[in-house]
């Protein structure tokens, strides 16, 4: 299969699509500010994780204990794909081959139809998910639509995993980047299984240090599990520059993963529709964000991503 990359750009923004491998924004640049906003993949494209470069699509997203959940009378199985864990994790569609719908100088529209010839993994449902990537002068609008073509109601876990350059500037440094991420509550986790433990911990001085823009990811490793607060902004903060990278996203991401790895060079901050493993939570599954779409239904899921002047904290 041949590796289809189209781009998009505007006066003061590019950004490119692989449709290949699922849709996914693999490089967003703003020219007037000489940021890389997303961490970009080696000349040749080869990546060590496929997740950390660009903002891959994770449908079901995060890790389902077992592969395993009830829905409505029905028990859905997926492939356990992280032995060690015994879960399920993100899906394959950030690996799938999207088709293209649409394309202008700004703007791109591409698809993914699962029918009942081609079901996705074992998912037992027909449904179409588009996503339409378009440059503004605000920046880039990232929407995706998920409609369900099945006669049943269809459950539905979307989330992103957005991986930004730490510096988003090529010549600035690292340590003066700071990270806000707006939080409502934290959820525990397990760290040998990464599944929510049931406690919700009252903030400790990294949950502080982000929920008040004081983060610096250079310095310390994180891999957090947040409810979005306020109005769920995610910003990372330049303050030698005076210049942020601000990250909105609509309130049916209710959820964050915070991850860098204990690695340099980037961090993820990651809007999801729900909790890790809201199927089968300790939490009921309304707090949890389980969803589903009726048949016929659309759900339409709104993010926008940009550089501004100024401390956008």
């Amino acid at each position: 299969m041949s590796c289809q990359i189209f781009e998009i750009k505007n006066q003061e923004y590019s950004a490119r699509i692989n449709l290949s491998r699922g849709a996914n924004c693999i490089s967003l640049r703003n020219e007037k500010y000489g940021a890389r906003i997303l961490r970009e993949a080696a000349g040749d494209g080869s990546v060590d994780n496929p997740y950390l470069y660009g903002m891959p699509i994770l449908f079901p997203v995060n890790r389902i204990s077992g592969g395993e959940f009830e829905f409505e009378g029905r028990t859905y199985r997926f492939p356990v794909n992280e032995p060690s864990t015994g879960c399920h994790l993100h899906g394959e569609l950030h690996q799938m081959e999207f088709q293209l719908q649409e394309q202008k100088d700004n703007r791109i529209v591409c698809s993914y139809p699962a029918e009942s010839e081609h079901l996705y993994l074992t998912f037992p449902h027909e449904f179409e998910i588009k996503v339409i990537y378009e440059l503004t002068e605000e920046g880039l609008a990232h929407t995706t639509e998920v409609t369900n073509l099945s006669k049943e109601n269809m459950p539905v876990f979307l989330g992103f995993h957005t991986t930004f350059n730490l510096p988003f500037c090529a010549d600035s440094n690292p340590q003066d980047i700071r990270a806000l991420v707006e939080i409502g509550e934290e959820y525990e986790r397990n760290m040998t299984t990464y599944l929510p433990t049931g406690r919700k911990p009252a903030f400790d001085e990294v949950t502080q240090e982000l929920n008040q823009g004081k983060f610096v990811p250079w310095e310390k490793p994180i891999s957090r599990h947040y409810s979005s607060g306020r109005n769920g902004r995610m910003v990372l903060y330049d303050i030698a520059k005076d210049v942020s990278v601000v990250y909105e996203n609509d309130a049916a991401f209710r959820f964050r993963l915070i991850y860098n790895g204990a690695k340099e060079g980037y961090i993820c901050m990651e809007p999801q529709t729900c909790l890790a493993n809201c199927q089968n939570s300790p939490f009921d599954r309304q707090e949890a964000g389980f969803d589903f779409v009726r048949p016929g239904e659309t759900k339409t899921y709104r993010s926008k991503l940009y550089v501004a002047s100024g401390d956008c904290r």
